[in-house]
């Protein structure tokens, strides 16, 4: 099926949906819209439910009207419509999905010209169609920056340029509601939107964004969390305070838009009033002309009527042409303002006459006192349908006069609706005209001319031919296609002949007569008693096309005008009035002497009850003096049948006295440790909510704070005040009907802070000590006043006071001796008292203290005769003022640096142009920095510098091409730029530069030039488009970049995917339970698509796919039987596609057969039968071993193994011996348990063997403790280690003690004692006179004892 999506302009084959609110109300017998919207798509067998859904009921005129709206919608589609692009991908204008059996399409980047009429077309039927409107809204203050403390609120605000309900709030992705978190508000005008974040947390942090229509903007909300280290990990207290907002006044431009607004659409009222204004003019002059001859032979004329309506976007629509033409000598002409394209079709409609009664769609009307012999033209309804043609009726003529003043004083109130007006007072020879609403239909058309008729039994000519101009703008040639109605204006009781014949010309075009029937109806405007001739047959065409007679069956009725009573112009509105304050309900009626009744719940109100009760002409008032409770309630207004009603709401909230509110506001002094108290009275329903809060956050009673309420005050008491609590007091009272706050500001006073170090030395010579320091961190409430200042000599013990200074924090001490050392005291000095003192280090008068180093010099310019340079201050001057700067220079390849200024001629400025230097050579410099010590260290050398004038840029590179590319990489090579002498010179390195396709910023790859004609650009985005460029650089500048031709993707060369692994398995088994993995590695570029498949079909969700740039794994966590299968892996890319399939099966170890019997069916054989494995049914792989074993020998034989049957016959069975079988289940996972048979055949019986074995006698091998080498003499030097060692014997096993002196030595950690297999040794690492002595060992078992002992000598 091919769809296509056709846009359509505003003007196009269907009406824009969404009609504005002040548009005219649709008459009575109206045809909705919508109702042509839903039709013209809808199947023919569905036209009648849709016709029964809208009340339709005259079924031959909807398909006539249905025919032609589709004619239309041809032509204007041929016209106006455009066909759209579109793609299934999202990176296009506009993209189009099908999820279903819905398609989806979707517009990107919308802008103004998006707007108009969509519809779908399906194989040339039109399925659906739709308006699409984008506002013309947009941000004149977008939301800013927002900085809010943890605990805090944070307040977004925006400006629009039009009203608009509500807009979207985004936080972070997410659309934001009305909650207990953020409260959106709107102003009353719709112009200011806020969006307030209530204690603000860090997970609140982030981007907020404001929608309205297609214009968007966003801010940061950045919360800073709390910088107090005593607070972290503890719950913070809840502030009130609110940050953001933009800092303007938004009411002010609120209003200076609203005005802008209000006087934009004044100047399109004007216009509009000026364009009527000038085309009743025109009519006017067009009706003083002379008639033109008559050339009509009829008895009646009737009038043409035609023009086209143009809709010139600003509310006012104007006419092409529009005439009335009559055959009896007359002629009258109309002007219709907004006339629809159907004007041509509508002539059939005039000659389909219809009763009076059909009053709601063309009603007769004038606005001054028609002549009895004038003819009346219909008043257009609000679609631009032309009116009822018949005669006017003398007695209805005052009602429509008044109908007619009615519905021009509702147009003039809202001109920009496109209503038909006509003005009042007009002359009767004026030219009537009529104003078109916004969508070009036909108005009202103003007064009507009459027609003069000369000779009443004068007949028109058939056929006639005039001139008018079509929808496509060409003047065209028309034939009237029968008689027009004669109007009987001289004799009103005569008729008019019957029988009457006539030429017109028919729906072919053939010229024919046709023969009146019966008399014309005549014009009654004499004796509005009298009444039409019945059975008039008059011509009509039908819904086929033809044309028919039909004859009227009783006489017409008099257009009877009836008087739409009073309406209210102005209704009431819902007023929110304060309890003790003046409310206001007002409305306004239609007529100045209508009298009404005010009713407050359905009860009337006299001015007894305490209201008061106004009128001025229209305007209806009702005032109460100071309302109360009793007074809320549904208020009714009722004149003449009609009401309007609203609603009165007495609210209470919290208020405070304007004096006690300013007594408050002021701020409270107290001095610390002292106590104070806030009080404020106020008024306000109960129950009320009171809290206090002190910077932001609430008080409650502790030991310290104590808050007492009441109902009408509050106060707040806070003892021994303590500095930290100044700041800012604030009272918060809250009921039902509202909030209000009261601000005032508590100041402790307190003595300072001591002053702020460190001690800055701005000075320190042989002769003062100048210092300086900061201003203490909390002045105590007050200005600092003096700083004390004292003074003591390193090495005394006394202290000389300096005295006060003002409150400049730094001191020039002029009695100082060189060489000596200073230490001051600093206090702060203020009303409230003296701080702590702050003490310097010790200070030395006259100290050489050296500046730094400077920076190294840097050059300016170069030429070949002058080299500028330049330098900044040294970071420290050594405490005292730098006195200028020595510049010395060396030209390279020298080791002696020269002077550039004399030395005792300081340079004073930081810079110097040297002009001791000689074209072509290379020279470094370098600065020493000079304070009243002397001289600094030398700064280190400038950089090399040639003495010659500036070299020109470079070219561009030469044959920039890229050399390989990768995901990540790519490699580039170029030539160096031509030389051309006076243009450019010599490339002395090169930048290289790259974006992305989608920035316009370049970013450098390099941060100093590169020498080599070779780079790599790294750290790609992989399939990313880049545009490269390489820039040329010498001492002259950079050159002109040269760029690639075309974008480079991020990407290798194209690859067709193949796996790389030489031993692929296509076959694994896998026991259920255990995971399945199948890793295969491939290589492919651009970046495959990689499917897998499990026997040709998509995998379940709970097999993991896992993909990388060269690889791809296949894993379940947990097989089952079911994962059994053919996996196949598919990688495709642009070049090809491989495919690789893997067969897995999932098994386990298979269960035993069932119970083995056997049968002898032939002498020297055995049937062996069994039941099958339980896992026969699930495994097609499952087969049967058989093993035997008879009587004569002790080991099994296989006799048969790969069984898929449940049978197996044994052979070669021997007579006299015993046989036993075992059957196992086999898989691909292994065996199973066996399943064995019952014993087949007998065994020969034999004796029993008997042995007689000897008895032995047991052999004893204890043996008592004994020493096999015993100790021997040790003499071991000084400082030197000495080892003793024996061997011992046993059974069991001795226990070993060592001695020395007859002192247990086992436990001793300075002797290393071990026994290794009967070798027991002891060890002296470091021998000393304290080693001295007798050394003896003792083994010792259950069986006795044994001793052996040897001397160690010490030599000294």
């Amino acid at each position: 099926m091919l769809a296509s999506w056709l846009w359509l302009s505003n003007t196009g084959m269907l009406p824009r949906k969404g009609v504005d609110k002040e548009e005219a109300v649709k008459e009575p017998g109206e045809i909705d819209e919508k109702f042509w919207e839903i039709i013209m798509s809808a199947d023919r067998k569905d036209y009648e439910r849709i016709c029964a859904e809208f009340g339709v009921k005259d079924f031959r005129v909807m398909l006539k009207k249905l025919s032609e709206k589709k004619k239309e919608r041809q032509e204007e589609q041929a016209k106006d419509g455009v066909m759209i692009p579109y793609s299934d991908e999202e990176e296009m204008k506009h993209s189009l999905k099908t999820v279903g059996k819905k398609l989806i399409f979707s517009v990107r980047d919308l802008k103004a010209e998006d707007a108009g009429l969509y519809q779908v077309d399906v194989e040339e039927v039109n399925l659906f169609s739709t308006d699409f409107k984008i506002p013309t809204v947009d941000f004149i203050v977008k939301i800013q920056e927002v900085k809010a403390k943890e605990r805090e609120d944070a307040m977004f605000e925006c400006v629009l340029s039009h009203p608009w309900p509500r807009i979207k709030w985004m936080g972070k992705n997410a659309t934001l509601e009305e909650g207990e978190k953020y409260t959106i508000t709107v102003s009353e005008d719709k112009l200011i939107h806020r969006l307030l974040i209530k204690d603000c947390s860090q997970l609140d942090k982030g981007i907020y964004s404001a929608a309205a229509g297609i214009k968007t903007c966003s801010a940061w909300l950045i919360v800073e969390a709390d910088s107090d280290p005593a607070s972290h990990g503890k719950k913070k207290t809840r502030k009130t305070t609110q940050a953001g907002g933009t800092g303007l006044d938004l009411g002010k431009l609120a209003q200076e838009q609203q005005e802008k607004l209000a006087k934009e659409r004044q100047e399109q009222i004007d216009a509009a009033n000026k364009a009527r204004a000038e085309e009743e003019r025109l009519a006017r002059e067009a009706l003083l002309a002379p008639p033109p001859p008559d050339t009509g032979d009829g008895d009646s004329g009737e009038g043409g009527d035609s023009g086209e309506g143009k809709d010139t976007g600003d509310g006012k629509n104007k006419s092409k042409s529009g005439s009335n033409k009559s055959k009896d000598g007359g002629k009258s002409v109309g002007k219709s303002v907004g006339e629809t394209k159907d004007s041509e079709k509508e002539e059939d409609d005039k000659k389909n006459k219809k009763s009076t009664d059909d009053s709601d769609k063309c009603k007769g009307t004038s606005n001054y006192d028609i002549d009895p012999n004038a003819n009346g033209e219909g008043d257009g309804d609000s679609k631009g349908r032309k009116g009822h043609p018949g005669p006017l009726i003398p007695d209805a003529v005052i009602d429509a006069e008044k109908e007619r003043d009615d519905k021009y004083k509702k147009s003039t109130d809202v001109s920009d609706k496109g209503k038909g007006a006509s003005n009042n007072d007009i002359d009767p020879n004026a030219n009537g005209e009529g104003d078109g609403d916004s969508k070009g239909r036909k108005g009202h058309p103003g007064p009507l001319i009459p027609d003069t008729v000369i000779d009443p039994n004068v007949k028109s000519g058939t056929g006639e031919t005039e001139e008018y101009i079509d929808a496509a703008g060409m003047h065209s040639v028309r034939t009237r296609q029968g008689p027009l109605l004669k109007d009987t204006v001289i004799d009103p009781n005569g008729q008019s002949g019957t029988g009457e014949t006539e030429e017109y010309t028919d729906a072919s075009g053939k010229r024919s007569e046709s023969t009146r029937q019966g008399p014309l109806l005549k014009d009654t405007v004499i004796d509005p008693n009298a009444q039409s001739g019945t059975e008039e047959t008059e011509q009509y065409t039908d819904v086929s096309g033809k044309r028919s007679e039909r004859t009227r069956q009783g006489p017409l009725l008099k257009d009877t005008v009836i008087d739409p009573g009073v309406q209210f112009v102005s209704g009431l509105s819902n007023v929110h009035a304060l309890i003790g304050q003046p409310a206001e309900l007002m409305c306004k009626l239609s007529n100045d002497n209508c009298e009404g009744t005010w009713y407050r719940d359905s009860k009337k109100l006299t001015a007894d009850d305490g209201h008061i009760m106004s009128r001025d002409g229209a305007n209806h008032k009702l005032v109460i003096n100071r309302c109360q409770e009793e007074d809320s309630g549904k208020y009714r207004f009722e004149a003449d049948g009609r009401k309007t009603e609203a609603m009165l709401n007495v609210e209470d909230p919290p208020r405070f006295d304007p004096d006690d509110l300013s007594a408050f506001s002021q701020p409270v002094i107290v001095k610390v440790g002292n106590s104070t108290t806030f009080k404020l009275p106020f008024v306000g329903r109960e129950p009320m909510k009171i809290q206090w809060y002190r910077n932001g956050e609430e008080l409650l009673d502790d030991n310290t704070t104590k808050i007492e309420k009441s109902f009408t005050q509050s106060r707040l008491l806070l003892s021994k005040c303590q500095r930290k609590d100044t700041g800012e007091i604030k009272i918060k009272l809250k009921n039902e009907h509202g909030t209000m706050e009261a601000i005032s500001r508590l100041i402790v006073l307190d003595k300072p802070t001591a002053p702020q170090g460190p001690v800055e030395v701005l000075e320190s010579t042989a002769s003062c000590i100048h210092i300086k320091w900061r201003a203490p961190k909390d002045d105590g409430g007050c200005p600092v006043i003096n700083y004390n200042l004292e003074r003591q000599q390193v090495g005394r013990n006394t202290w000389k006071k300096l005295g006060d200074i003002p409150g400049v924090p730094e001191y020039k001490d002029n009695d100082v001796e060189h060489g000596r050392k200073y230490c001051y005291r600093i206090r702060v000095v203020t009303e409230e008292g003296v701080s702590e003192m702050m003490e310097t280090d010790d200070l030395t008068a006259g100290t050489l203290a050296f500046p730094s180093s400077p920076a190294p010099p840097k050059v300016a310019s170069a030429f070949n005769n002058c080299i500028n340079l330049t330098w900044s201050t040294p970071t420290d001057t050594g405490g005292s003022r730098i006195l200028g700067y020595n510049l010395e220079k060396r030209k390279k390849g020298s080791n002696l640096w020269s002077p550039v200024n004399p030395t005792d001629e300081p340079i004073q400025e930081k810079k110097r142009a040297v002009t001791d230097v000689v074209a072509g050579n290379e020279y470094e410099f370098r600065v020493y920095a000079i304070n009243v010590s002397g001289l600094s260290e030398p700064s280190s050398p400038s950089e090399f510098i040639f003495a010659k004038d500036p070299k020109n840029p470079p070219g561009k590179v030469e044959d920039l091409k890229v050399a390989d590319t990768s995901y990540t990489a790519l490699s580039l090579s170029w030539n160096k730029p031509t030389e051309e002498v006076g243009v450019q010179d010599e490339a002395k390195g090169y930048f290289i530069e790259v974006r992305q396709a989608e920035c316009i910023d370049w970013t450098r790859c390099n941060i100093t030039p590169i020498i080599l004609t070779t780079f790599t650009v790294k750290s790609l985005k992989a399939m990313a488009m880049y545009w490269i460029r390489v820039i040329a650089i010498n001492d002259g500048g950079e050159g002109v970049p040269q760029d690639l031709d075309n974008y480079i993707l991020a990407m290798p060369p194209p690859v067709r995917p193949c796996f790389t692994d030489n031993k692929m398995k296509s076959f694994m088994v896998v026991r259920a339970g255990n995971s399945v993995r199948i890793l295969l590695n491939f290589e492919a570029s651009p970046w495959p698509e990689v499917m897998w498949l499990k026997d040709d079909v998509p995998l379940l969700k709970r097999v993991n796919i896992s993909n990388s740039e060269s690889s791809s794994q296949l894993l379940i966590t947990s097989s089952e039987r079911s994962d059994s299968g053919i996996y196949t892996i598919v990688v495709k890319n642009l070049v090809g596609q491989e495919s690789f399939s893997v067969e897995v099966r999932v098994t386990d170890d298979p269960k035993p057969p069932g119970p083995v019997e056997l049968e002898e069916n032939v002498p020297g054989t055995v049937t062996v039968i069994w039941e099958p494995s339980p896992d026969e049914k699930r495994d097609d792989h499952l087969h049967y071993s058989v093993s035997k074993r008879d009587s004569t020998k002790g080991s099994w034989s296989t006799v048969a193994d790969r069984l898929f049957n449940n049978k197996f016959t044994a052979c070669n069975i021997m007579p006299g011996r015993e046989y036993h079988f075992r059957v196992y289940a086999k898989n691909d996972m292994g065996m199973s348990a066996p399943s064995e048979s019952p014993t087949w055949g007998s065994e020969r019986r034999k004796d029993t063997f008997v042995v007689n074995i000897p008895a032995y006698k047991t052999c004893d091998l204890r043996t008592a403790p004994a020493f096999l080498v015993p100790l021997r003499q040790h003499t071991a030097p000084k400082g030197y280690e000495c080892y003793m060692s024996c061997a011992i014997k046993g059974n069991p096993k001795p226990r070993v003690t060592w001695y020395r002196n007859n002192i247990s030595l086992n436990t001793n950690t300075n002797y290393l004692i071990t026994n290794i297999c009967g070798v027991c040794s002891l060890l002296i690492l470091r021998v000393t006179p304290k080693d001295w002595g007798e050394y003896s060992i003792q083994i010792e078992s259950s069986l006795g004892r044994a001793e052996s002992s040897t001397k160690l000598t010490v030599r000294e």
